[in-house]
């Protein structure tokens, strides 16, 4: 029996859409269903990766909360994004409309990746990482924070019941009908690699790999070296 490929696959068009129907109370949400830890684990995402006049890719940038974060500490971001009108919802960055698995950069643009909370939404999880490990430079470090699957399956069905029951709610409440779209969060959970096979995956293409947990594993934070 084949092994399923790890990613959205057929399910990321259903995932964009609810995503797009969401960009006005996007980042309000987030950070509710994050339990207000959202910006902290973008922080330490920056602070591995991002230094003083370093080019910065920010995969999947949504409306550019990570690229402001990376502005900030001194790198200049390029947001990608599938969305153009999450890419509008961005401020004055250079901006690109792009996908994971085909990332329009030629090898080697970039000191560094970053990704906020949107690596999971690969429609092909193997293919995003090799485009990613294409596209930076020898010495490039790539990181993200993201949602996170527990090894432990006592954990992973609690995070799983708190998504599939408890982030409707939060969206509801945030966003009224809208915020309902949030539901497509648990498609993308059920579908998430563990935080080990994760891991796993990543080692092929680079040759550090730190994988920290938040939040009994509910929440990652990843650091990798090419």
């Amino acid at each position: 029996m084949a092994t399923r490929r790890p990613g959205l696959q057929r399910k990321w068009k259903y995932v964009f859409d609810s995503l797009e129907s969401i960009i006005p109370i996007y980042e309000r949400g987030s950070s509710v269903i994050s339990l207000f830890r959202d910006e902290q684990l973008r922080g330490r995402v920056v602070r591995f990766a991002v230094s003083r006049k370093m080019l910065v890719l920010d995969l999947g940038s949504g409306p550019g909360t990570m690229s402001e974060m990376v502005a900030a500490a001194g790198g200049r971001p390029v947001l990608l994004d599938a969305s153009k009108k999450m890419l509008l919802a961005a401020g004055q960055y250079d901006r690109v409309q792009g996908t994971y698995e085909n990332l329009p950069f030629r090898e080697g643009s970039f000191s560094s990746v970053v990704a906020g909370f949107s690596f999971r939404d690969s429609r092909d999880l193997i293919a995003a990482t090799r485009e990613v490990r294409r596209a930076l430079m020898a010495d490039g470090r790539f990181a993200f924070c993201d949602l996170g699957k527990p090894d432990s399956f006592i954990k992973a069905v609690m995070l799983g019941y708190y998504i599939r029951v408890g982030v409707p709610l939060i969206g509801a409440v945030t966003g009224g009908r809208a915020g309902l779209g949030f539901r497509s969060l648990f498609d993308t959970y059920v579908l998430t690699l563990s935080n080990g096979a994760l891991a796993s995956l990543l080692s092929r293409y680079f040759s550090q790999v730190d994988v920290r947990e938040e939040m009994l594993g509910g929440s990652i934070v990843v650091r990798c070296r090419t």
